[in-house]
């Protein structure tokens, strides 16, 4: 298991609503009555590619969550994967924005999640397309439904991890920026939005491939993806997830 004191130690500062795990003064859960349906939404990297139990960020991550006096959590999602039991998620090998987005109705529909994280882009940039504009406003298309359905639903959108092809790299930085912006944008208009710093994840925290993280990178990772649930938290923007048959409070007390 991986402890929230170990997550809380690996993040750089970024101003509100970006947040990082140095902006938080403990672990304590600020509203961890209300429990978690979080869906992973993404490509390989939230699928878990590169690390050695196939969980990435999210078994770190949910470990540090429901933590002693933590959350209820339940990852949700279509496409199950990883060694640890609460392992459904949503992350696509190859997967670009756009294909992402055709992901999010059957999600909404059967799932209803109350927390996404969000987490691609860098497929874009891999495959030659380096217009960050295009690459944000496929994830604009990607953010509207999401509201469209259901307003209170919270969204954590990340930062794109590091490259070490500095082409691709160069790309996944413009983008950063745009997704930056467009969370203040969202932010500003009373969209439940956060940004999720992942500057800690540098390149000897990847892999051989030099785009997916090792088993430490995805806990750097897992370090964002907590601080910013805890802003998001803080700002009393976690709604109880909609009743959905049959869906446990707790993904590990669900079927394996």
């Amino acid at each position: 298991m991986v402890s929230p004191n170990a997550l809380l130690g690996v993040t750089a500062y970024v101003a509100l609503p970006i947040v990082s795990a140095l902006s938080l003064p403990n672990t304590h859960h600020l509203r961890a009555d209300v429990p978690l349906r979080i869906s992973p939404l993404g490509a390989s990297v939230t699928y878990g590619t590169g690390s050695t139990t196939g969980n990435g960020y999210r078994g770190p991550l949910r470990d540090s969550l429901t933590g002693p006096g933590g959350y209820t959590v339940n990852m949700v999602g279509l496409n199950p994967h990883g060694e640890m039991k609460d392992h459904e998620q949503d992350g696509y090998p190859g997967a670009k924005v756009r294909d992402v987005s055709d992901k999010v109705a059957p999600i909404l529909d059967e799932l209803k999640p109350n927390v996404f994280l969000i987490n691609a882009g860098i497929n874009d940039c891999i495959a030659g397309s380096k217009d960050p504009d295009a690459i944000d406003a496929g994830m604009g298309d990607l953010l509207g439904p999401i509201w469209d359905r259901n307003q209170d639903t919270a969204i954590v959108l990340s930062a794109l991890l590091v490259n070490a092809n500095p082409d691709v790299d160069a790309c996944a930085k413009k983008v950063t920026e745009k997704y930056k912006a467009r969370v203040a944008s969202g932010a500003s208009a009373g969209r439940k939005i956060v940004f999720a710093d992942m500057s800690a994840v540098g390149l000897g925290d990847l892999g051989g491939d030099g785009t997916h993280p090792t088993d430490g990178g995805y806990v750097k990772m897992a370090g964002g993806w907590y601080a910013a649930i805890q802003d998001l938290s803080g700002k009393g923007w976690i709604s109880k997830a909609e009743f959905v048959e049959g869906m446990p409070d707790d993904g590990n007390n669900g079927p394996p």
